[in-house]
């Protein structure tokens, strides 16, 4: 088993909308689809040395339980089917908006697990990511005629996980998690 491995900090809606969206990528890309579920990356990728075990992250683990409750919970809003480079094979994704507190979110994990290789910080939740040009092109032609172009979603996030992978893994596991701060309203409902 190789020594390196990745790690990332994301946010995975829930429910019927995580349900549909992997509908979506299940039908585009089944590979990616069952490589993890549906996400926005917050924090990372960051590669580490070391065996794919959840001790090796103990220490983040436990940073990211001291900020647990200090981050407000935040909606992600999904809309628009765009893609990233290269040109073989490019990349389709759902657009997320860049909120306040979605940035605000990003900047305390940063905080605590570091700078990350994104100079310039695109939301994003990847669609598809194995298809050759042509096949790329004729799904965002189709893509951008469906509710998923047109129009907004919203996904309540209300925790954030902390993935791992290595390289001999099929598919990134949670091995933490961050619970957001609700909402003063919600607070004193669940109190």
């Amino acid at each position: 088993m190789s020594s390196d491995y990745r790690i990332f900090v994301g946010a995975f809606p829930q429910g019927e909308i995580a349900t549909r969206i992997q509908a979506v990528r299940e039908r585009l890309d089944p590979k990616t689809a069952r490589i993890t579920a549906p996400h926005v990356t917050l924090a990372g990728t960051y590669w580490r040395s070391g065996p794919p075990v959840p001790e090796n992250e103990a220490a983040l683990i436990g940073r990211l339980q001291a900020i647990q409750g200090q981050i407000p919970a935040f909606p992600l809003l999904l809309g628009e089917v765009h893609t990233f480079p290269p040109a073989g094979r490019p990349v389709i994704y759902l657009g997320v908006q860049s909120t306040p507190q979605m940035q605000a979110a990003r900047a305390a994990l940063l905080e605590v697990a570091g700078t990350d290789k994104h100079a310039r910080f695109v939301p994003h939740l990847t669609l598809a990511m194995r298809l050759t040009a042509d096949q790329a092109q004729a799904v965002v032609e189709e893509l951008r005629t469906s509710e998923w172009h047109k129009g907004l979603r919203v996904a309540p996030i209300g925790e954030l996980w902390l993935m791992q992978r290595g390289p001999d893994d099929p598919a990134w596991r949670r091995i933490g998690s961050v619970k957001l701060l609700k909402e003063t309203s919600d607070a004193t409902l669940t109190d």
